[in-house]
């Protein structure tokens, strides 16, 4: 499964039925568009892509077809129980991170790293700490010795954000407990990060959905402690149809408005074309246009968008995601399915040329 390889996309964050997609407050329902103003310089803003593949090619040329559209930076995610696949013992064979530090610095490309103990609606412990609660303090000492490790396998690596978990609010629920110990040990795991690494943005990722609506309250006492607001975005309604690519504009503001003034980074960004779900090609397009626009309006204090993916997946990686979040959904396939900015075979959809059409109008 591609979620575990450092030259494939990171983990995709899903925005499940009934978590994310259905839990959008009526604050964020879709309003104007931006007005068609003159596009914003990039300035200090960064500009990222999911890179994977095409059915026909490899990811070096991926990769530099990602640098070429504009993106400056690439992400990487890995589950706790992926690093130390035993008490103590690190290194996975592959070892992603050796990996990773060995190929990006040379193209001077900084990582954006997600490390998980908790991936959407999935537990990633070890197996020996899974019967642990989060503010256990072995539990903490555990994840703090696999940081350790993780950091001095990135002895070159530029990273631009820690993410101490991907899309929490999935797993957590809202559960005030399960949130007072994430909370305990997000403060402490992330005060570790930040004293081996002195300047490191630290944060925990989350559901748009999430922290605008259904886990407001338990995001808002865990990112206390966090350095940047993390988010994915994925416009959807509960059925997995798409909402209007307007959307963006107020969600955007809204999330900029919650951040109280942290900057946020939108990890994940993405909009299904599949006429199933009431998209197309060319809505697709329009939202990536709507995106960068509504960044626009929020150049300062959205510092990161990452679109998630370059290339449609495959059949088998379909399958296997699938397989992993337990959904058996025609529309959660096509979802899934259709995020690509290109196709599968390595066609660009007319979300790539929006989106190489929008960079270079702004300096990217």
């Amino acid at each position: 499964m591609p979620r575990e390889r450092v030259l494939a996309p990171c983990l995709l964050g899903l925005t499940l039925a009934g978590i994310a997609c259905g839990s959008w407050p009526a604050a964020a329902s879709p309003g104007p568009t931006a007005d068609l103003q003159a596009p914003l310089p990039r300035g200090d803003r960064l500009l990222s892509i999911d890179v994977n593949q095409a059915s026909d090619g490899d990811y070096d040329s991926a990769f530099q077809l990602a640098l070429q559209a504009g993106a400056q930076a690439v992400s990487l995610s890995l589950p706790w129980d992926a690093l130390e696949t035993a008490p103590g013992q690190y290194g996975p064979d592959p070892d992603y991170l050796t990996i990773a530090n060995a190929y990006y610095p040379a193209s001077d490309t900084p990582l954006v790293l997600t490390l998980a103990p908790i991936d959407t609606n999935q537990l990633r412990l070890p197996a020996d700490l899974s019967h642990l609660a989060f503010d256990d303090p072995r539990l903490i000492d555990r994840f703090n010795r696999m940081l350790a490790d993780s950091f001095s396998r990135l002895p070159e690596t530029q990273l631009i954000v820690l993410a101490i978990g991907n899309e929490i609010d999935a797993y957590l629920g809202g559960d005030p407990g399960m949130c007072a110990a994430y909370e305990e040990f997000f403060a402490a795991t992330s005060s570790y990060a930040r004293s081996l690494r002195p300047g490191l943005q630290v944060g925990t990722k989350a559901t748009s959905g999430g922290l605008l609506g259904s886990s407001r309250r338990c995001l808002e006492a865990i990112n206390r402690h966090s350095d940047a607001i993390l988010a994915t975005y994925y416009p959807l309604k509960g059925d997995f149809s798409v909402r209007p690519p307007s959307s963006a504009y107020q969600d955007f503001a809204a999330l900029a408005s919650l951040a109280s003034g942290k900057p946020v980074y939108l990890l994940e960004v993405g909009y299904p074309s599949s006429r199933i779900l009431g998209s197309s090609d060319a809505l697709q397009a329009e939202f990536v246009r709507e995106v960068f626009r509504a960044w626009d309006a929020q150049a300062g204090q959205i510092r990161l968008v990452n679109f998630t993916w370059l290339h449609d997946i495959s059949d088998e990686a379909l399958a296997g995601f699938l397989d992993y979040y337990g959904l058996d959904s025609r529309r959660f396939a096509e979802f899934l399915g259709s995020l690509g900015l290109r196709s599968h075979d390595g066609r660009p959809k007319l979300a790539f040329l929006a989106l190489e059409q929008e960079g270079a109008a702004r300096g990217w």
